[in-house]
């Protein structure tokens, strides 16, 4: 590593991985840190005892997924090169124009100016409506829920997603080869196939290929002002056998963007403000504004009228609006890994299950003893069809949450503070919908776990606001740029920027952002339909 750096972006999901693209295509000098490790495709876990070890644990293991729990709120979330784009489901949607209309956003921000971005990313992640692998159709998941959504009075699509489905290739932004995906719904697992289009296949390689230097397993501690140079990042070397290890280190950015996640980005900023006193300066509503999407998972249709198996495919395949006059709401079929889904048949209890369970017992032993016919298959066929997931379709909900949570740092790390109080009238007619999609396939629906009384707790995988944009820096922490208030040349660039619920996947969306913060900083200036200096994405 050099001493310095005209950029230094801390952390490599959609914000970091698309802004050191783009500026490193630039002729900036690009430092991209990462805390988490640089995954293979053969370094994704699949036994139990390798799933177990996929978890982020402070000094404990530096695997691909962070699970943090709060009074109110859970939050997922990725650490390793390429960030999130290791374990999220893939879909790519283009916020509503009218979540942009909110006073929530910045006036410089529609719609229209993110198009012409939004287009740059879905080139990059090769977005698409799943097109079935050759000798495979839809996947019996979709089928079933587009099949509900129209029992119900409906419309559900195929929702655009990062997934191959072609002959074996070269990735065309440089990430080495792809097969075509194998249905093993192993998404949030991590894709061995590299059919999933992660972020390590097309912007990291592409920004490493025009002089971009990636460091994993570099934490990020600490931002410090520099007179007339820019910033000093410190940080911690992780030591990829020993966790506990670390060495201390530094790097001098010109430029620094922070792209370290919603959680991630605002805790280092209110690190720096209230505990380091290198950013004293920060705005007094630095933290203001957390949103959980409105994401509403775990629920869904048990017993339907037909079989789902709802670990076959990409995570996420279909959609449906469900917004009413009040509340933009969207819902998607959601699959889990196979992993998951035997886990989930051991600890589910089933009347049915138990029934075929003691037959097939009594019948093992009858002909052990000389009293039956033998036959291999004794009961097994209906044993297994008498699972509690087999009839099982499980939703993804979103919809614009209240987005009035608030990130607050404790002295040592950060905490949520969240109510759904605000959003009641949204998750109820989310659930209404749910109710109606599982009537139409003539399902039991079941609500989340997390949501039961007593706990009326919510589980996201896209935690959004913290350090968002605005107008002013009375109201706000960043500029409609992302370029922190009072201190130039420091951005933010990932969902801790976006000051509402965006009532779809966010991923698209913050890669969009990504790139305008990334133009403004090299040209000035938003980049048009047709522009003359759109980058190249191959």
């Amino acid at each position: 590593m050099r001493p310095s750096y005209d950029v230094v972006v801390i952390g490599s999901g959609f914000g970091g991985a698309a802004t050191a693209c783009r500026l490193a295509q630039g002729g900036y000098s690009v430092c991209l840190l990462e805390r988490g490790k640089r995954w293979s495709k053969t370094d994704f876990p699949r036994s139990p005892a390798e799933v177990a070890k996929c978890f982020w644990r402070k000094d404990k293991s530096l695997g691909f997924l962070e699970y943090r729990a709060f009074r109110r709120i859970d939050v997922v979330q990725g650490c390793g090169v390429g960030g999130g784009s290791l374990h999220y489901f893939n879909v790519h949607l283009r916020t509503p124009a009218e979540i942009f209309s909110s006073r929530a956003w910045p006036r410089e921000i529609t719609r229209a100016v993110l198009d012409p971005y939004y287009s740059l990313a879905e080139n990059m992640l090769d977005s698409a409506p799943l097109s079935p692998p050759a000798g495979r159709e839809l996947p019996r998941r979709t089928s079933v829920f587009l099949a509900a959504a129209s029992a119900a009075g409906r419309t559900a699509q195929l929702v655009p997603i990062g997934v191959y489905t072609g002959s074996d290739r070269a990735n065309p932004h440089g990430g080495g080869a792809q097969s075509a995906c194998d249905y093993s719904g192993n998404c949030m697992l991590g894709c061995d196939l590299h059919s999933k289009n992660t972020l390590d296949l097309n912007y990291i390689p592409l920004a490493e290929k025009h002089g971009a230097e990636t460091f994993p397993l570099h934490e990020v501690e600490r931002i410090e002002p520099i007179d007339g140079q820019g910033y000093r990042v410190t940080y911690r070397k992780l030591d990829s056998n020993n966790p506990r290890l670390s060495q201390p280190g530094s790097v001098v950015g010109r430029k620094v963007i922070l792209a370290g996640g919603t959680l991630g980005t605002t805790e280092l900023l209110l690190r720096c403000k209230f505990s380091h006193c290198t950013l004293p300066a920060l705005s007094p509503r630095l933290g203001c504004r957390f949103s959980g999407n409105g994401d509403f998972i775990l629920a869904g249709a048990m017993d339907t009228d037909r079989e789902i198996d709802p670990g076959r495919g990409p995570s996420i395949t279909a959609g449906v609006d469900c917004s009413t006059p009040n509340n933009r709401i969207f819902i998607e079929d959601l699959g889990y890994p196979d992993a998951f889904m035997w886990m989930m048949e051991g600890v589910i209890p089933g009347e049915n299950r138990l029934i075929s369970l003691f037959k097939a017992v009594s019948t093992y032993i009858s002909s052990t003893l000389g009293n039956g016919s033998g036959r291999i298959g004794f009961e097994v066929d209906k044993l297994f069809r008498g699972g509690a997931t087999t009839r099982f379709l499980p939703y993804l909900g979103m919809g614009t949450d209240a987005a009035d949570g608030r990130l607050r740092w404790n002295g040592d790390q950060v905490e949520i503070v969240w109510s759904h109080r605000n959003s009641r009238q949204m998750f109820r007619e989310m659930e209404q919908a749910m109710k109606e999609l599982s009537r139409g396939v003539r399902g039991r629906y079941v609500t989340s776990i997390l949501w039961h009384w007593p706990f009326r707790k919510l589980l996201t995988a896209h935690p959004l606001g913290g350090s968002f944009m605005g107008s002013d820096p009375d109201t706000s922490v960043v500029s409609h740029r992302g370029e922190v208030w009072g201190y130039p040349d420091l951005f933010v660039a990932d969902g801790s920027m976006i000051p509402s619920a965006l009532s779809v996947n966010p991923s698209l969306t913050i890669c969009a952002l990504a790139e305008r913060v990334a133009f403004w900083i090299l040209h000035g200036r938003d980049m048009g339909p047709h522009d003359p200096d759109r980058p190249a994405t191959h």
